[in-house]
């Protein structure tokens, strides 16, 4: 019903067809396939030439690359518009760019843009490359818009510059495309992918907005806050193949009180919009107010809203890739038992045509009214209610056009206004940190996505103390102050009791804090009320120069950035000696590097682009010893590990060499031979690392673990002085595999009990241990529900020394905790002596997501400093 609805739709429209300058084919004839039949995807080189045609073809479609992905595939943006629009674009971009930066605009001004201009729309797709059905859908929608000459088109095209993304995620696109057509038809149509649907993130690349470590992150932001600054930004997904159909804003509590009410107002109406056409397009199952909060800054779409952006995320539900599910029906108000995952899971091993159980939520009510109640689900109805959705984007930005721009003018007038009303007024930055390179990042994040940042060029008087010359300013009298103060501040995410009940979720989605300085070991400085100085506007922001200063004596470069991991390998990929200070030597901080006077001349160089500080070697006598070149192993896992790819890109970054082991490495035993240092990813536990995928419809070269052959071989690795790195749930695998002197403390602990879901937590780092050398003696955790040590009864081949504890009082920095008591003077980090090796055990993950820079040398640490006492 849904598909001849909407196709007998499309083909009305097409019938008034325009002729276009080069013949246009259309979507299905190009494919050589429908689009969205079943188990068929068009690839992302055929999609990228089908979007050059239509820019060849059509004077209403404009087609750009940005750039390359990690892998080397084009990221494009298509502009869909009038051809007296698109004749006009760059004239439309700095109208936009005057919207979105509106200090000055005079009433007359607000009026003649309003009248004039048109709305700015932008949709992205696919950046979950699983959520494939998007990827496809761009193609008919860009077809329908180049080539329809229908009164509603035409209105759209007149009214509404429209930016489409076909894929966030081209490298994904074609990961899963390849995956989709390996597995159709077969045997193991259900398997998973054994790896990453991104060259490193995977899920998390929705995560990656304001670090913006990947490249398609800064292509999405540069589009939204550089370029075009959209009056309405869509981000289209896929959710769960068994619950709601389709989910649209408004959004669930909690709300991000930084966040204009506005935003909230344009997202339900819009999102109302969505869900009438959706109904009206026949399709059961949609609904809003369910688990995707206001609350959280990570994703693309949330981003916007501190930019005075209508951001809208919506939700279908999946298919199996581009192969159809069948879930049995279950009967309107009449809740069915649920079925566990792992029983249906059983089944289905046993039968991949086995229906998926009932739906449990079947019960009509005003937020979900024609609830799902099963049969089969399809790539083509996927693709249906995104054209459904699309369509009333599109809509409603022409409807809405001149109350869209008045509205985001007003947002930004009102943003400089509570800016210049102070409290605060500015955030300061000394350009003397622990590690200027991490503010040279803090900053050019924000400066990249449009936060105006300021550098003074004379001393300044403020929060009664004198700032030097090249201090770093962000003042809040600016239209993104939502955005710079949301990623500056602590969170103080509600705790859910304060809510009145069924208002919100007994647990966050996501994360509850983001706060940069703290995660990015950063001092900032609130100033409340206004000040005078002398500031310059900055383009750029300047990378922190290097010093070098040499003497015959030898040189040392001080600990502190991470950088020197950096500088480090690259001594030891030259075959530079190195020696490494044991114990503090006056300023110069243990973990500080010793080198011969006679180093090559290109370590002068290396300092000055890390940013690091080298200086003659202190002539008092001074502890050190040599630091050798260890050989790392990486686990990767066949369940495709966020983790992994995250400590495989982040090893990149610093230039560590390593070697990617897989199960079949580590139950072949005889791991001392080539590594020194294995290190565990640390979302996966003792049974993924052991038992691995299991599932019958898994292709087998990708089925199991290491097995218990794997688990004796890393016990014989440590024991013949080989040192292992786990955290995060990684240490259960360690837990379970030694005779080890601490356990979890939170084991069992319910969570009505304890609750961190992604809080930052103050610890305590000694750093005059080698694992926490260069850091500060208070550091801040990333605690995404991780765990806590205390110590046991040790044999006499165990040791362990505590690097790192959560202090006995006021644990919370940002975001929200339940029953922080549990943590209290807990072990956050430890390293374990057995026999001859060692085991690096930390709670957390230190390189959560690629931004907690502050706690980064705890896993840099833990491999260099293995070379301290390394025997082969």
């Amino acid at each position: 019903m849904v598909r001849a609805f909407l196709r007998l739709g499309a083909a009305v429209l097409l019938l008034g067809a325009v002729a276009a300058a080069q013949p246009i084919p259309k979507p299905d004839d190009f494919a050589g396939f429908p689009i969205g039949s079943d188990g068929n995807l068009l690839r992302w080189e055929r999609i990228v030439e089908y979007f050059r045609l239509l820019d060849a073809g059509s004077d209403r479609v404009q087609v750009r690359e940005l750039g390359k992905t990690n892998n080397g595939n084009p990221f494009i943006l298509a502009t869909i518009s009038s051809p007296r629009n698109m004749a006009r674009l760059d004239e439309i971009r700095a109208t936009q760019r005057r919207i979105a930066f509106p200090e000055g605009l005079t009433a007359e001004e607000i009026d003649q843009i309003a009248e004039n201009s048109p709305a700015v729309a932008m949709v992205t797709c696919n950046i979950h490359a699983t959520e494939i059905g998007a990827s496809q859908m761009a193609v008919e929608v860009a077809y329908e818009l180049a080539t329809d000459d229908s009164p509603w088109t035409r209105r759209i095209l007149d009214n509404v510059v429209f930016l489409l993304v076909p894929s966030f995620n081209p490298d994904g696109q074609v990961i899963v495309t390849d995956w989709n057509n390996r597995v159709r038809g077969t045997e193991n149509v259900w398997s998973s992918l054994p790896w990453l649907y991104h060259p490193y993130v995977g899920h998390d690349n929705n995560r990656d907005a304001f670090m913006m470590t990947q490249p398609e992150s800064r292509y999405g932001n540069q589009i939204l806050f550089q370029e075009w600054f959209p009056q309405v930004y869509v981000d289209e997904h896929q959710q769960g193949q068994t619950g709601m159909r389709v989910f649209v804003p408004p959004f669930s509590n909690p709300v991000n009180p930084n966040v204009h009410p506005s935003i909230w107002a344009g997202a339900g109406k819009i999102g109302f919009a969505m869900y009438q056409a959706l109904h009206e397009a026949g399709i059961d199952g949609v609904g809003y107010d369910a688990r995707y909060t206001a609350w959280w800054q990570g994703g693309f779409l949330r981003g916007a809203w501190f930019h005075n952006t209508v951001g809208i995320l919506t939700e279908v539900a999946s298919a199996n890739l581009a192969s159809p599910t069948y879930q049995e029906k279950a009967e309107l108000g009449k809740r069915s038992v649920a079925t566990s995952r792992a029983n249906w899971l059983a089944v289905r091993d046993k039968n991949p045509e086995a229906p998926m159980p009932p739906p449990t939520d079947v019960m009509p009510r005003y937020d979900y009214p024609r609830p799902w109640l099963g049969g089969k689900w399809t790539l083509r109805d996927i693709i249906d209610s995104e054209l459904a959705i699309t369509h009333a984007l599109l809509e409603s930005a022409a409807d809405q056009r001149r109350r869209l721009i008045r509205t985001q003018i007003r947002m930004g007038l009102d943003a400089i206004a509570a800016g210049q009303a102070g409290d605060p007024w500015a955030y300061l930055f000394p350009p003397e940190q622990h590690d200027s390179t991490a503010l040279y990042k803090l900053l050019e994040a924000l400066r990249f996505c449009g936060v105006i940042v300021e550098r003074a060029e004379a001393p300044f008087e403020s929060e009664g103390r004198v700032w030097p010359v090249g201090t770093y300013v962000i003042r809040m009298a600016q239209p993104f102050r939502a955005y710079a103060k949301d990623l500056l501040e602590p969170q103080e995410h509600p705790d859910p009791s304060s809510m009145p009940p069924g208002k919100m979720a007994d647990q966050p989605y996501d994360l509850t804090a983001w706060t940069l300085p703290l995660q990015m070991g950063v001092e900032t400085v609130v100033a409340k009320d206004a000040f005078q100085a002398r500031l310059a506007k900055l383009d750029s922001i300047p990378k922190p120069p290097g010093a070098w200063k040499s003497d015959k004596a030898g040189i040392v470069v001080a600990a502190g950035p991470n950088n020197l991991a950096t500088l480090v390998n690259r001594l030891h990929q030259r075959d530079v000696p190195v020696r490494l200070l044991t114990e503090d030597a006056g300023d110069l901080p243990a973990g500080s590097l010793l080198l011969e006077a006679s180093a090559p001349t290109a370590v002068a160089d290396w300092v000055g682009e890390l940013g690091l500080q080298a200086a003659p070697a202190p002539g008092e006598a001074r502890a050190s010893e040599p630091l050798r070149p260890v050989r790392v192993a990486l686990y990767r896992p066949w369940t495709a590990s966020m983790d992994e790819g995250w400590t495989r890109w982040l090893l990149e970054q610093y230039e560590f060499p390593f070697t990617a082991v897989f199960d079949a490495d580590l139950r072949a035993g005889d791991l001392r031979k080539n590594w020194d240092v294995l290190l565990l990813p640390g979302d996966r536990d003792d049974t993924d690392v052991v038992r691995g995928n299991d599932s019958s419809s898994t292709p087998s070269e990708y089925r199991g673990g290491i097995g218990e052959e794997g688990r004796k071989a890393i016990r014989e690795f440590v024991a013949q002085g080989g040192r292992l790195v786990v955290w995060h749930q990684a240490v259960d695998f360690a837990q379970r595999t030694f005779e080890l002197p601490l356990r979890d403390a939170l084991r069992g602990t319910p969570r009505s009990q304890f609750s961190c879901p992604g809080s930052f937590l103050r610890v305590q780092v000694d750093t005059d241990h080698p694992i926490g050398y260069g850091m500060e003696e208070q550091a801040t955790a990333v605690f995404d529900d991780d765990g806590a040590f205390e110590p046991l009864p040790a044999f006499s081949y165990v040791t362990f020394d505590v690097v790192a504890r959560y202090p006995p009082g006021d644990l919370l920095e940002s975001g929200w905790i339940r029953g922080e008591q549990h943590l209290y003077n807990r072990i956050a980090a430890a390293q374990v002596g057995y026999k001859k090796g060692s085991i690096v055990m930390i709670a957390f993950r230190p390189q959560f997501r690629g931004q907690p820079h502050n706690t980064f040398k705890l896993l840099f640490n833990a491999i260099h400093t293995a070379g301290l006492t390394m025997e082969r």
